[in-house]
Order: structure tokens, then C-alpha cells, then sequence
């Protein structure tokens, strides 16, 4: 067994209680019963850390990922390493790292909330049903599908799922009250109204973020700035809105398609895969963008949007609430 060495670089963002950094490894093949999967470790990772106190997530959130290691559209966890650092015991998810950002950063940063050309959406649409093929196929629900958990990998930027924090198997969705469970904007009416979740509640946070990604505009935007109540209300009592110059009919039909209110009717992953906005010889061939190849050294150091930090901060700054 190789002794694995990882140094944390800069902050790439801060949830509540965690923070994912960029880090640089020194060994690449490595394997531990307990903590680590036998894989073969990129030079770059993301570390997904929090306090060890706080880290039943995060150890649920490993479990799923290890079932689709072979997946190319399903963010891959390399496993688990636990470190002392700022007089802090941290547990840390090992992931993939996504360098070409989320689909909500590509959103924001560089189409400056306007919508994605159509011919990028279906092609990430395609890449994240395909990957939901693979987790639905496993037994397994997502519950959080949205922009921000669809990370762009590679010089190619190919869409994967990240971020199974709040997953459940078909038989956990079956006993138990799950409560709210996911992103508000995102959920489909049978979980807002009955705490219900099947694999179709994926399927609606896919129409909803489709719609986003060709509009920059959340299907279910609310007048007011903290009007999640309303939200809510919205999803359980109206049909979506549809309406919108930015949609093709293509578009429109894939969208109904996702986002049926009864989820009996709601199109299925393999189903969507067929659909005609998905067709690729409907698709124009555009240019690739060219990503400017960068040092790892350089990815580690350089500022980056993504974070507000002007500094590097501590470790105790960024999961202690004061």
C-alpha cells in the first residue's frame, strides 16, 4: 500500500458546514480497506472537507458514488482521508475535480445569466440523463439535481452528476417520512405535497434545469427574494410556464415531457435519451472551444471567480460559524 500525500490548494467554495479546495497528489495508485478505493489518483483532486463531528453526510454521500466508479457522467470519489489541520479534525470526501466549474458558474460567469446556447444544453442534457440511466439503473434516487451540482470535467467540459449528499435507494424512498428533501425550485409536486420521492422526482429537476440553462431564468422564480413558502406553493398548484421566446419547439416538447405533474406519466431517463432535442443529427456542429492548457501549479495558485476570498482563509474560518 502506497502512502497517499495531498496538499490542499486554493478554496474553489463554502457551504455551510463544509468547503471542497483544490489540492495537488504526490502518489497515484493507492488502496486502504478503510479509508481509500483502489484507483488510479489524478495529479489534481477536490477535497470536499468538514469537521469530523459533522460528517455522517459525508459519509453517506461516499456510498453511492463507489457504485458508478466506471460512470463517465457521474462525478467519481476517489475515497476518504481524515487530517488534523488548524487544531481541527477534518474528515475529506477525495473527488474528481471539475475544472471547467458548475453549470450554474457557466451560467453566471459566462453568459451572464442570459441561457446557454441550445446546442450546449442538449448536449449536457444528454450527458446527465445518461448518467441518471446509470444511477437509476443502481435503485438509486439523486434528489438534488440542479445547475450547481452538474460539474463540467475536461478540455471536452463533459456534464457529470455530483454531489449524492441526499440520495436515497428506491427501498429508503419506500419506509419513512423523508420530509422536504433537495432544492426548493427544484422539486416536483409529488414531494412538495406528500414528501413523496421515486426516480421521477429527477426527472422534473431536469426539465426544471433545462429551462433554466436555455432561459437564465429558474422556472419557478419567485417576486420576492426569500419567498420559498411561495415557491413551494407555486409547484403544488401550477402547471409550468412555458412561454418563453428562448425555447425552441423542440425545446418546449422535451420540457413537457419532463415535467408532467403526475409522475406516473413523467417520462423516464431512457425515454428522454430518445427524445428529438436530444437527436444529435438535429445538432449544428459547433466549434470547440479552446481551453488554454495551464500547469498544475498554476491551477492550484491562480485567483479564481468562484470564491470570494481575497485571502486564503483559515481552516477554522471557513466551517466555524461565528
Amino acid at each position: 500500500m502506497a502512502e497517499v500525500l495531498w496538499k490542499r490548494g486554493r478554496i474553489l467554495g463554502k457551504g455551510g458546514f463544509d468547503f471542497v479546495s483544490l489540492a495537488s497528489t504526490t502518489t497515484f495508485n493507492f488502496y486502504d480497506d478503510q479509508t481509500l478505493d483502489d484507483v488510479h489518483l489524478p495529479p489534481l483532486i477536490a477535497v470536499k472537507s468538514c469537521m469530523l463531528s459533522h460528517s455522517q453526510s459525508f459519509q453517506d454521500e461516499r456510498e453511492f458514488p463507489k457504485l458508478f466508479q466506471d460512470s463517465p457522467y457521474v462525478i467519481r470519489c476517489f475515497g476518504v482521508s481524515m487530517t488534523e489541520e488548524d487544531q481541527l479534525f477534518l474528515y475529506n470526501l477525495l473527488l474528481e475535480y471539475a475544472s471547467g466549474e458548475s453549470l450554474a458558474d457557466c451560467l453566471k460567469n459566462n453568459y451572464s445569466g442570459k441561457g446557454l446556447p441550445e446546442f450546449e444544453v442538449r448536449k449536457h442534457a444528454k450527458n446527465v440523463l445518461l448518467g441518471l440511466s446509470q444511477v437509476h439503473g443502481r435503485g438509486i434516487i439523486h434528489c438534488d439535481i440542479k445547475p450547481h451540482n452538474i460539474l463540467l470535467v475536461g478540455n471536452d467540459e463533459v456534464a457529470k452528476i455530483a454531489d449524492f449528499g441526499l440520495a436515497l435507494t428506491l427501498e429508503q424512498s419506500w419506509n419513512g417520512n423523508h420530509g422536504l428533501r433537495g432544492t426548493r425550485r427544484y422539486m416536483a409536486p409529488e414531494s412538495v405535497l406528500h414528501h413523496e420521492y421515486g426516480q421521477e422526482v429527477d426527472i422534473w429537476a431536469v426539465g426544471c434545469t433545462v429551462y433554466e440553462l436555455l432561459t437564465g431564468t429558474p422556472l419557478w422564480k419567485s417576486n420576492e427574494d426569500d419567498a420559498k413558502a411561495d415557491v413551494l406553493d407555486r409547484i403544488a398548484s401550477e402547471e409550468p410556464n412555458l412561454e418563453n421566446e428562448k425555447l425552441s419547439r423542440e425545446a418546449i416538447d422535451f420540457l413537457r415531457s419532463c415535467l408532467v405533474k403526475n409522475p406516473c406519466s413523467r417520462w423516464t431517463a431512457d425515454m428522454l435519451l430518445k427524445h428529438p432535442f436530444l437527436n444529435l443529427s438535429k445538432l449544428v456542429d459547433q466549434p470547440a472551444k479552446k481551453r488554454k492548457k495551464q500547469s498544475y501549479m498554476s491551477l492550484l495558485r491562480r485567483p479564481h471567480h468562484k470564491t470570494a476570498f481575497k485571502t486564503q482563509p483559515h481552516i477554522r474560518d471557513l466551517i466555524i460559524e461565528h
